[in-house]
């Protein structure tokens, strides 16, 4: 019995010592960085490049940087619609 403890432990230890992700761990759970043009548009920009702009009084993409993927693309008209 006491040897299972002496082997458990340090399993267990390990466990609550990892460091917690700096990413998410699935892409779509990124917050985008959103920022608001001098002409009312809103701007969500994305850690691997990705900038993606909206209308100012619509959910509507007006443009996008090379390299966006579509759920990024969802993820910023889910923020503009206030959902």
């Amino acid at each position: 019995m006491k040897s299972l403890i002496v082997l458990v432990l340090p399993l267990l230890m390990t466990g609550c010592i990892d460091p917690a992700p700096t990413e998410p761990a699935r892409p779509q759970d990124e917050v985008p960085a959103q920022r608001q043009l001098p002409g009312g548009e809103r701007e969500y920009s994305f850690q691997n490049g990705c900038v993606i702009v909206l209308r100012a009084t619509q959910a509507v993409v007006v443009s996008e940087t090379a390299g966006c993927e579509l759920y990024q693309r969802d993820i910023a008209l889910l923020y503009a619609s206030g959902a």
